[in-house]
């Protein structure tokens, strides 16, 4: 069968552990692009995306905030929109107040001075050598639940801790009623509306498309990604991925995200 969407997430699958996507990579995707549509699915807010998305040279929306939102790079615009409501987002706050807290909130990263997160000093050193207007948008404040007030839509809140403190905030049953949450990486925690995923905005996406699970594939390598495995037709794991996400594929690379992995994902895909 010839697979006409392919999804595939960044962190840990598409991108090496630099950030980037390897050069073989890149062509590939450009010469399977007369084919087949690739769509990049994510936990990250869109300003962090945008840059690959062109490198690509790919004309699909991107899944965004692992399924909060579509965004539409050509035209800026967002669709299939679940933002946190209001009354959520004040909890989430009260409860947070000792963690690494990101919030990603319309078209823009804020977190506070005094919960520096590791991975967005990272993106922040990345970004600023982007070219102006690919830059993402990380804004620094005193206070998170201060400047909340100003955006329209919070998508995603992300909390670093220690197991313990991810642990009590998971634990928390209006939490768990009003939220989904997914493992990014081992010690990141995204927390989003409930029912929101990468599998249900992809469903969503395919059915608007007229294109069938048997017809999708998907890439990934961690928790986040095993609702789009549960979505397609022909999951696909990195080596590198976790074990939960390992007995959800159909196919396992040999190799992981620093090597070939996701070059070899490709061509079992164009096998197929």
């Amino acid at each position: 069968m010839k697979y006409k969407l392919v999804a595939i997430d960044l962190d840990g699958t598409l991108l090496n552990s630099h950030g980037d996507i390897w050069p073989e990579v890149v062509k590939q995707i450009k010469t399977l692009s007369n084919n087949i549509n690739f769509i990049l699915t994510t936990g990250r807010h869109h300003s962090t995306v945008v840059f690959y998305h062109q490198q690509l040279a790919l004309k699909t929306p991107i899944i965004c905030c692992n399924g909060s939102y579509l965004y539409e790079v050509t035209s800026g615009r967002y669709s299939y929109k679940s933002a946190i409501e209001k009354a959520d987002v004040d909890y989430f706050l009260s409860r947070s107040e000792n963690l690494d807290l990101i919030a990603y909130a319309d078209d823009k990263i804020i977190l506070e001075h005094r919960h520096p997160a590791n991975y967005i000093n990272k993106l922040e050193k990345w970004g600023k050598h982007l070219p102006e207007g690919l830059q993402p948008q990380i804004i620094r404040v005193d206070s998170v639940k201060e400047e909340i007030v100003k955006v329209k839509q919070v998508w995603t809140f992300v909390t670093e801790g220690t197991e313990q403190e991810i642990s009590s905030i998971q634990n928390d049953s209006r939490i768990v009623n009003q939220f989904s949450f997914e493992q990014s990486w081992y010690n990141r925690i995204g927390f989003n509306r409930k029912g929101n995923s990468k599998g249900v905005l992809l469903s969503k996406l395919m059915t608007a498309m007229g294109i069938s699970p048997f017809e999708t594939a998907a890439v990934g390598d961690n928790d986040n990604d095993v609702s789009m495995f549960d979505a397609v037709g022909l999951p696909i794991a990195m080596n590198n991925a976790t074990d939960k996400l390992k007995q959800q594929a159909r196919y396992i690379t040999t190799s992981s995200n620093d090597d070939n992995g996701m070059l070899e994902a490709l061509d079992f895909i164009n096998k197929q």
